[in-house]
C-alpha cells in the first residue's frame, strides 16, 4: 500500500507539473486580432496590411519575444460586420489586443461596442477621422497614423499652391470622408478659396453620375476625390467619360496603384495627392527591405508601416507589462515603450531584439517605428507629417515633400 501511494503521489506531482508547464506556455502566447478589409471598397489594401502584421509578428518571435498568435477577421468595410468580427476576437479567441480597422467608421463602431466596454486595447493603423480624437473610448483606442485634421490643412494648401481658386469635393459618407472634406473646406476657404459643393456618396453604388452632376454643377477648378478605391474607380471613369471634370486632387484613400491600373494612368499624369507619411530614414528603409524580402513586392500601399508598428508596439508593451494576457497592463505600458526618455530602438529583428533586452534589463526604451515616432497623446493620437505625392510616369511617386499642418 505504501509503495502504491508513493507511486500515485509521484504520478500526481508529475501531472501537476505538466499542467503548470502547459499553463505557462499558454500564458506566454500573445493573442492579437486584426480586423482587416479583405473584401469591400478597401480590399485593395487588405492583403498588404495582413502581410505587415505577419511580418511584425514573425520578427518579434525571431527576436526572442513572445509567441504571437495572429488572428485575422474581415470587416468588409462595414461597421456592423466589423463589430461582430471584433466581438468574436474578444469573446471567442480571447485576444489581448486588436489592430484595426482600416476604415474610421468601422474602428469607431468597434471601439464603442466591443473594445472599450471590454477594456481591450485597440490600435488602428489607418483610421484618420478627427472623430477618433473625441471618441469616449476610456483610453483603449489608439492610432499609429495622424488625424485628417492635419491632412485636410495640407491638402487645402496644396490646392491653393496649384492655383485652384474653386474646388468641390466628392466624399464617402462616413466619418473619414466627412472629417477630411470638412477640414479641407475650412482651411481652403480661410485662405480665400471657394468650395462650390461638397457631395457625399455611399459605400456601394453602381453609378455616381448624380453625385458628379451636383459636384461639378458650378464648374469648379478641381474635384477632390475623397474615398476608397472601390468607389473611386467607378466615378473617376464616369467623370472622364461623361466630361464632368478632368482635374483631380487625391488623398490617402485614393492612393492606390491598383485603382489607377483599373482606370488608366494617362488621364491623371502629373496630378497630386496627399497622405500621412514621413521622410525616408533608416527605420523605414529597414521595414521596406524586410517587407520586400518576405513578400517579393514593395510596401507601397498606404499605412502598411503603421500596421507593422502597431503589432510591434503591442508586443513591446506586453514585454514591459510582464503580461501577454492582461490588456489593461499592456495598454498602460504602451506609452512607456513609445515615448522619450529611453534608448531609441527601431524596427527589424535586430531593433526588436535590442528593445526586448533593454526591457528585460529594466531600461527605458523609445520605439521609433517604420512609420515614424509614436508619442501618443492623451487621446491616443500621434503627430506626424503629411506627404505630397504625384502621379508620374504611370506610377505613384513621392515629391519628397513632407509637411506639418
Amino acid at each position: 500500500m505504501l509503495s502504491l501511494s508513493r507511486s500515485m503521489l509521484g504520478l500526481t506531482l508529475a501531472l501537476i507539473l505538466v499542467g503548470l508547464v502547459a499553463c505557462q506556455g499558454g500564458d506566454s502566447e500573445l493573442k492579437i486580432g486584426q480586423i482587416n478589409a479583405y473584401s469591400g471598397s478597401l480590399s485593395f489594401f487588405g492583403e498588404s496590411h495582413g502581410n505587415s502584421a505577419k511580418l511584425a509578428a514573425d520578427q518579434v518571435m525571431a527576436a526572442g519575444g513572445p509567441t504571437i498568435v495572429l488572428t485575422h477577421e474581415d470587416t468588409q468595410v462595414n461597421p456592423d460586420v466589423g463589430v461582430e468580427a471584433a466581438r468574436k476576437l474578444v469573446e471567442v479567441d480571447n485576444v489581448a489586443a486588436i489592430v484595426g480597422a482600416l476604415s474610421s467608421g468601422v474602428s469607431m463602431a468597434v471601439s464603442s461596442a466591443v473594445t472599450s466596454p471590454n477594456q481591450v486595447l485597440q490600435i488602428s493603423a489607418a483610421s484618420t477621422s478627427p472623430g477618433l480624437t473625441a471618441l469616449n473610448d476610456n483610453d483603449f483606442l489608439f492610432r499609429t497614423t495622424v488625424s485628417d485634421a492635419a491632412q485636410g490643412v495640407v491638402l487645402a494648401r496644396l490646392a491653393k499652391e496649384l492655383g485652384y481658386t474653386t474646388a468641390a469635393s466628392l466624399y464617402l459618407n462616413n466619418p473619414y470622408g466627412e472629417g477630411l472634406a470638412g477640414q479641407f473646406k475650412t482651411t481652403f476657404e480661410a485662405g480665400g478659396g471657394t468650395v462650390t459643393a461638397q457631395v457625399s456618396h455611399e459605400n456601394e453604388q453602381p453609378s455616381f453620375t448624380s453625385e458628379l452632376t451636383k459636384a461639378t454643377g458650378q464648374d469648379p477648378d478641381v474635384l477632390i476625390a475623397i474615398g476608397y478605391p472601390g468607389q473611386a474607380q467607378v466615378y473617376l471613369r464616369e467623370a472622364l467619360e461623361g466630361g464632368y471634370i478632368d482635374n483631380f486632387l487625391f488623398v490617402d484613400g485614393t492612393k492606390s496603384a491598383d485603382l489607377f491600373d483599373a482606370v488608366g494612368w494617362g488621364p491623371f499624369e502629373g496630378m497630386y495627392g496627399t497622405a500621412p507619411g514621413s521622410a525616408g530614414n533608416d527605420a523605414r528603409n529597414t521595414f521596406n527591405a524586410d517587407y520586400e524580402n518576405a513578400f517579393s513586392e514593395a510596401a507601397e500601399n498606404p499605412y502598411t508601416a503603421e500596421t507593422y508598428d502597431a503589432v510591434v508596439l503591442i508586443a513591446l508593451a506586453a514585454e514591459k507589462a510582464g503580461s501577454t494576457t492582461d490588456s489593461i497592463k499592456i495598454r498602460d505600458a504602451l506609452r512607456d515603450v513609445s515615448s522619450a526618455p529611453g534608448t531609441v530602438v527601431g524596427p527589424g529583428v535586430d531593433g526588436i531584439k535590442q528593445a526586448i533586452k533593454l526591457i528585460g534589463d529594466g531600461k527605458d526604451i523609445n520605439y521609433e517605428g517604420a512609420a515614424g515616432s509614436h508619442e501618443f497623446d492623451e487621446n491616443g493620437d500621434v503627430a506626424s507629417t503629411i506627404e505630397i505625392w504625384q502621379i508620374k510616369g504611370g506610377a505613384i511617386s513621392s515629391t519628397g515633400r513632407f509637411e506639418l499642418p
